[in-house]
């Protein structure tokens, strides 16, 4: 099962797919250093863990995501 996570400019959002499912999506705001108020990083779905925001970073297997038409 193709398993995916990135951190997408154009949303602005770190987003975890699964077998071309959107799983679940962060605000890229919760992940920056300077952020009011972080938020923990056992609060997150624990495939969004990977560590602080990186524009374009993709963890995992690109394939889980789908391609646009």
């Amino acid at each position: 099962m193709a398993i995916c996570v990135y951190d997408n400019v154009t949303t602005m959002s770190r987003e975890c797919w699964q077998a071309g499912r959107l799983v679940y999506s962060y605000d890229a705001k919760l992940l920056q250093p300077f952020a009011r108020q972080p938020v923990p990083a056992k609060h997150y779905f624990f495939g969004a863990n990977i560590g602080p925001w990186v524009p374009g970073q993709m963890v995992g297997d690109p394939s889980a995501i789908p391609k646009k038409k």
